[in-house]
């Protein structure tokens, strides 16, 4: 079971990840845990992917350019507030160029994790299931 029934679409998750190894893996983990996924590998694939799906759980890859994974996790919060008044999870995984400054601005747009990569992927879910129990 991946999450709490009263959290809005938490069974869905947008991966927002270039690299296709990574979100393959990523992917076929989530799903084996009950998850549904989509994916966008740039930020234009991600929004429409957003729009089309409304996921309640967003999963964004720093190695997208830092202005694109910026303006998603911008673009997420937005919509909330202008279209509906769920809340999605979101998340920046990061392959090792972790740091404060990363961690700010991360934050600071409306992220509520950043994670590492190589994901160790039952403390992602954990954290998935953390935050959207807040629900």
């Amino acid at each position: 079971m991946p999450v709490s029934s009263h959290f809005p679409n938490g069974d869905k998750v947008l991966l927002a990840d270039v690299d296709e190894t990574d979100a393959l893996s990523l992917s076929s983990f989530l799903e084996l845990n009950g998850f549904t996924v989509r994916r966008g590998s740039d930020i234009d694939e991600a929004l429409a992917a957003f729009s089309d799906f409304s996921p309640g759980i967003v999963l964004v890859d720093s190695n997208l350019p830092a202005k694109s994974w910026i303006e998603l996790i911008k673009s997420v919060r937005s919509y909330e507030e202008q279209k509906d008044s769920d809340y999605r999870c979101i998340i920046l995984v990061t392959s090792g160029r972790y740091t404060s400054d990363l961690h700010q601005k991360a934050t600071k747009a409306g992220a509520h994790e950043v994670v590492g990569k190589p994901i160790d992927y039952q403390a992602l879910l954990k954290k998935i299931r953390e935050h959207t129990a807040l629900y």
